[in-house]
Order: C-alpha cells, then sequence, then structure tokens
C-alpha cells in the first residue's frame, strides 16, 4: 500500500475513535467492503448509508462525499457510490484494512471520564490487539508528546513494539527484531503492571515471539503465524 494511502486510511480511524459522525463513515466503508465480492460493485447511496444511524446520516453524506476513496454517480433517484479507480491497484489492501477498521471500531466505547493519558492507552490496546500496528503508532505518539518522565518512556516503548511488528508485516525482519529489542527495554522497568497494563506477562510474550523470529529466515516471515503476536492486557480497568 502507498504510503499516502496508508495515512489517510490511519486518518479515518483515528478520527472515528474521537467522533461519532467520523465513526459513521468508516462505518458505512467497512460495511461496503463487507458486499465485496471481487470488484467493488457500484453501491445504491441510500443503502450505502444504512450503517450509520439514521440520525446522523445528513451528517455522514458530506464527509463521505469528501472522501477520495469514493467515486460517486449522483444520476437517478439515489445515485451510486464505488471505490475510486484512482485506488484500483490497492483496492484489495484498502478493502482488507477497512475491515479490520470495523472490526476494531465495533468493539470500541469510549470513556470521557478517564484522563487523556489512559484513552490514548486504550485506544493503542484495541487497536494493538486487532494488528493494527501503524495505527497504534499514530494515536500513541500524538500522547508520547504530551507526556514527560517515566510514562513518556513506557509509550515510547509501546510505540517501538507496534512498529517492530508493522515492520514484520512488510518483511522486515531486522527492523522488527531491533525494535522489539529496544521496546523491550524501555517497559522492562514497569514490571509487572504500569498504568493498569500488564507489562511483566507481555514481556515473556515478547520474548517468546523474539525467540521464535531469530530461528527464522527472512524468506520464511510470511509463514510466521499471526496468533503467536503477542496481545496487550489491561490487569485492571484503565482509569
Amino acid at each position: 500500500m502507498k504510503i499516502a494511502t496508508r495515512n489517510l486510511l490511519a486518518e479515518l480511524l483515528v478520527k472515528a475513535l474521537d467522533d461519532q459522525v467520523a465513526a459513521g463513515v468508516l462505518r458505512c466503508l467497512a460495511a461496503y467492503c463487507q458486499a465485496v465480492k471481487k470488484t467493488p460493485p457500484a453501491m445504491p447511496v441510500d443503502r450505502f448509508l444504512l450503517p450509520a444511524p439514521e440520525a446522523e446520516r445528513e451528517y455522514v453524506l458530506p464527509l463521505l462525499e469528501q472522501s477520495p476513496l469514493l467515486t460517486w454517480d449522483l444520476r437517478g433517484r439515489s445515485g451510486r457510490v464505488t471505490l475510486a479507480s484512482a485506488f484500483i491497484d490497492e483496492w484489495s489492501e484498502i478493502i482488507n484494512k477497512l475491515l479490520q477498521y470495523g472490526a476494531a471500531l465495533a468493539e470500541w466505547v469510549p470513556e470521557q471520564t478517564v484522563s487523556p493519558l489512559i484513552m490514548a492507552l486504550r485506544k493503542g490496546v484495541l487497536l494493538f490487539n486487532h494488528q493494527l500496528f501503524f495505527e497504534v503508532h499514530e494515536v500513541l505518539e500524538a500522547q508520547w508528546v504530551k507526556e514527560s518522565g517515566a510514562e513518556r518512556r513506557f509509550l515510547q516503548g509501546l510505540i517501538q513494539i507496534a512498529v517492530a511488528f508493522y515492520h514484520l508485516g512488510n518483511h522486515n525482519l531486522r527492523g522488527a527484531l531491533s525494535l522489539l529489542h529496544d521496546g523491550g527495554e524501555k517497559i522492562s522497568p514497569y514490571q509487572p503492571i504500569f498504568l493498569g497494563i500488564e507489562v511483566q506477562d507481555l514481556l515473556t510474550e515478547l520474548e517468546t515471539c523474539r525467540n521464535e523470529l531469530l530461528q527464522l529466515d527472512p524468506e520464511r516471515l510470511a509463514s510466521f503465524p499471526a496468533e503467536k503476536i503477542p496481545r496487550l492486557r489491561f490487569a485492571t480497568s484503565p482509569s
């Protein structure tokens, strides 16, 4: 996927986690992607909008109309919409990514009573566990620049771990191993639990994962099972 497309999609998700209307936009896009069999279909606009709450559709539609991802044909009673042909070489990657986003968003429950740091961590944990590692970087880095001391170092470690698995997905074994090591070192002083996150268990799982990666040749990275990537867990309710 092109960097510009990756960034465009990540921005959609980051906004959707904070804004109800943006979440409606993403739900429409994800539901559309579920309907794709091979070639993205031209879908009636009223059907495309169904995943958004009815009361929000008048606000969701203008945002969708502005999206470079979509092409609109407004002839006829309701018009039709499809993925833009400018992204034809990336359609399959875009569809898979939007389906991941839809699954993550379906689990997201915003909570306004927690601190910005804990909110960022809640988002990061959700996205990490959906293996949306670049998006973890985007969410946590925005909070990292605002923090200091132990919180800043801990966030940096989590970011490096997420980017390590992003590198792994791009078959960059050296980058993955290097950042797994660096990220693990940064969060290690905060065992067993820090900011509600189970650090000790995470480090154990990361070490197991790293040792298995060390046994692989770069050509065999594609065979590394996604289920062997650790999950982030809150030991207690984040507050």
